[in-house]
């Protein structure tokens, strides 16, 4: 990119010393996103991330449900959910300005991005642990006017799945993979019906819960990002996506790798029906992913998506044989490597060897005052 499209827009600097009293001086430009602009810049308490939204994703319909989506990433942060601070300007999350530019203000989170290569099953175990807390602090918001309720049902869904396969047209030279997967669609969908999606929970959840949006450290997560698409949907989609994301490799599914995530999240939530889990991913996302051009030259991360897609289609009715045996476990048991490990704290997923637990303490209303003065003390 050019330096004028790295630079802060003017109205966004100006902006952001008014209202935030930060100077963009040594701001640098934060890649990542899709077509949303962000940028580090040194604040009074550390560095915050400036992120800039793109007018041509987000109308002023959409911004109303991002705005709200953050206001529940607040109430995560409080219940001691790992995300981001989000700085407000008065009562107002996003800001808004005059040339129809917006953008919001949050803590730089440190930690790294992990891949199914690299993502260990430590880390793996706090992410289930972080999951099932985040899906259940969610539960205390009312679903009333969240995005996605009312749910629209499964029969939408199956509908759309429908109508995404009788618009595909067969080209004469076209990618062989697609063919293939647009062919097993319709005997996966002759085979579906409303009962699946009734048995499958809903509430409110992340629904980008990829590696992108995730930070990591030695002993477990460090942050969850983005949750401009929190809405109300099917729990289990955050579930089989970070199972996917993280456990596919080339041979099938790393087991040991699965097993710790879906052993933490059942810390929290009740264990999800792994299969189930999978094919509701597949359900969700068959249609973004199945398009003929993504079968051209696309970037690692869009062919990764894709292949995890055609592999659950080639294994729809082979799933349940493969995996369920697999994660019949005691999942009350605290699996420990030896008898004085600490291990892992069920409700942040800290190593207890090397780091207190971050899980936040209730405190006293009415020693709430004297609790705040002392944080700022330390």
């Amino acid at each position: 990119m050019t330096g004028a499209e790295t630079a802060i827009a003017e109205s966004i600097a100006s902006d952001l010393g008014t209202s935030y009293g930060l100077d963009t001086a040594g701001a640098v430009p934060v890649e990542g996103g899709w077509l949303n602009r962000k940028w580090k810049l040194q604040g009074p308490r550390g560095p915050v991330l400036v992120k800039q939204y793109s007018v041509e994703r987000f109308g002023p319909q959409r911004l109303d449900e991002v705005e709200a989506s953050l206001g529940r990433q607040l109430l995560l942060e409080e219940a001691g959910i790992p995300c981001p601070h989000i700085w407000k300007a008065g009562d107002s999350i996003l800001r808004r300005l005059d040339d129809a530019t917006c953008y919001m203000v949050m803590d730089f989170s440190p930690g790294r991005q992990e891949s199914w290569e690299t993502v260990t099953t430590g880390q793996l175990y706090s992410l289930g642990v972080v999951c099932g807390r985040m899906q259940q602090a969610l539960e205390a918001i009312p679903a009333q006017g969240v995005r996605g309720y009312p749910p629209p049902g499964g029969r939408r869904i199956w509908d759309g799945l429908w109508a995404f396969h009788e618009s595909y047209q067969v080209e004469q030279g076209g990618p062989q993979a697609l063919s293939r997967a647009m062919a097993a669609q319709k005997n996966i969908l002759k085979s579906l019906d409303q009962a699946f999606f009734d048995r499958l929970p809903m509430g409110l959840s992340h629904e980008d819960f990829t590696p992108d949006n995730m930070l990591f450290d030695d002993t477990g997560v460090a942050a969850i990002l983005d949750f401009d698409r929190n809405q109300y949907g099917y729990l289990w989609h955050d579930v089989g996506r970070a199972l996917l994301s993280f456990t596919l490799a080339e041979g099938g599914l790393a087991m040991e790798k699965a097993r710790a995530f879906l052993e933490g999240y059942a810390q929290v939530k009740e264990a999800p029906g792994l299969a189930d889990a999978l094919r509701l991913v597949w359900c969700l996302e068959f249609p973004w992913w199945m398009q003929p051009k993504l079968f051209g030259p696309v970037s690692p991360k869009v062919a990764r998506f894709r292949d995890e897609i055609c592999w659950i289609t080639d294994r729809w009715f082979e799933l349940d044989e493969l995996l369920g045996d697999v994660f019949i476990l005691d999942l009350d048991t605290k699996n420990l490597c030896s008898e004085d490990c600490k291990g892992l704290c069920p409700g942040c997923g800290a190593d207890l060897n090397v780091e207190p637990c971050r899980c936040k303490k209730e405190v006293d209303p009415r020693l709430a005052k004297l609790a705040q003065l002392l944080e700022q003390d330390n």
